[in-house]
């Protein structure tokens, strides 16, 4: 029965509000909303109309039982007859009574050829707040509870999160021995999620995922062993790197004979590579010091160098196609109102080997080049041809006008003479 009374007196000041306290013709106004829940920010949406000439809105201020709260409106101007909704954001206290709770917007402004700040205050208009009732659901678990160093531990799972406001998210933080690794806001109050977590040391390791909503979190703990990756491991992922290497070398080859314009750095990031491998290779062997992890750090700067030379000389492939497909673009251009059929029939091919241009990869690279740039060729030549058809249709139609022409001054000729003689012998 009471919470109806609440609730009914909440309506009646949000359809009847006080009258507006102004001055200069400029009002204020709390625009009614949806309830807010205590120990969350809410949005508060305040209109405001102008009636007195042009203004330029300074700050706007609301008067709240948790304090005051301030957006700065960055001397937005204003003219007379217009209104605008804005927000301010409150950050509602968890000790905030349930029920009805008044605020008052004050605005700060400036009137255009005055000198010095005015303000108009609102009407104080109750927000009703309710106290949270939030459910909160997390379930997850590693993959695997051991894992060798070096590989990332992995946590998967889903989470819910009820009532909480609309617009604000969970957030999923890991921390491990005690110690935060991971924070990733969700955009939405439920689904599931994936992470890796990176653990850097052998040994067993506390991992902690809590899922926080603002005012609390909910969590799961682990134990996670970090077993040390024996020497027959790091061996098989030695020459696995070898091999992309050699791969890459390979690669990097066919480019140069294809005549590729390769950035210069590629070629520093090879030799790079071949440091690295020979300096872990050297740890394995016993040559040099160095523990396991140091070789696993090697491999792995030598594997990230490898994808980035692999994807560089495969945009340099593609960099090469596409500059050759935009000058035969423009020289089809000029066919357009010659041969309107051939020109769209070779537009569409172009089009197609756009699209094999952008499926590159390192594996067809080469191939895809060569059919490309001689499927270019060929159509050049149809490009030509019509070109050189048309100039030779011209050079025609030019040798008919002059012939035209010289016969015209003739014929020409001949009748004056013809008249002049006729006279003359009239004469």
């Amino acid at each position: 029965m009471r919470g109806k009374l609440i609730a009914s007196i909440l309506i009646l000041l949000q359809l009847n509000p006080l009258p507006l306290l102004s001055q200069g013709g400029v009002y204020v106004q709390i625009e009614p909303r949806e309830p807010c829940i205590a120990g969350f920010p809410c949005k508060i949406n305040i209109s405001i109309s102008n009636s007195d000439g042009t203004i330029l809105l300074h700050k706007l201020k609301l008067i709240t039982p948790w304090g005051a709260f301030v957006r700065d409106l960055g001397l937005r101007e204003m003219r007379a007859g217009e209104s605008l909704k804005v927000y301010v954001v409150v950050n509602v206290s968890i000790d905030s009574l349930e029920g009805p709770n008044f605020m008052r917007p004050e605005l700060i402004y400036f009137v255009k050829g005055d000198i010095g700040m005015k303000s108009s205050q609102g009407n104080s208009s109750a927000i009703l707040i309710q106290r949270p009732r939030i459910a909160v659901s997390l379930l997850a678990s590693p993959l695997s509870y051991q894992i060798s160093l070096g590989e990332p531990l992995i946590l998967e799972g889903s989470f819910r999160v009820d009532g909480i406001p609309s617009d604000f998210y969970p957030t999923l933080r890991v921390y491990v021995d005690g110690a935060l690794a991971i924070e990733k806001e969700m955009n939405s109050s439920s689904g599931l999620f994936s992470i890796q977590v990176p653990l850097a040391k052998p040994g067993i390791h506390e991992v902690n995922l809590s899922l926080c909503y603002l005012i609390g979190c909910e969590s799961k703990a682990f134990s996670v062993l970090v077993r040390e990756a024996p020497k027959e491991q790091l061996s098989m992922e030695l020459n696995s790197t070898k091999g992309y290497f050699q791969d890459l070398l390979n690669y990097y080859r066919t480019a140069v004979n294809d005549s590729i314009p390769i950035p210069g750095y590629v070629l520093s990031n090879i030799s790079a590579i071949d440091s690295l491998i020979r300096e872990a290779e050297a740890i394995l062997s016993g040559n040099m010091t160095g523990d396991e992890q140091r070789v696993r750090d090697l491999l792995n700067r030598a594997r990230g160098f490898i994808s980035l030379s692999m994807k560089e000389i495969t945009r340099a492939y593609k960099e090469a196609l596409l500059s050759k497909l935009d000058n035969l673009r423009n020289e089809l251009d000029s066919i357009s109102k010659i041969d309107e059929k051939t020109y769209r029939n070779l537009s569409v091919s172009l089009d197609e080997l756009e699209d094999r241009i952008a499926s590159i990869s390192p594996d067809n690279a080469s191939k895809t080049y060569w059919d490309v740039t001689n499927r270019m060729e060929e159509m050049k030549k149809i490009v030509d041809s019509k070109r050189e058809s048309l100039m030779s249709d011209i050079a025609k139609l030019s040798l008919v006008l002059i012939t035209l022409l010289l016969i015209s001054i003739v014929s020409i000729t001949m009748l004056i003479l013809r008249v002049w003689r006729g006279e003359t012998g009239g004469g």
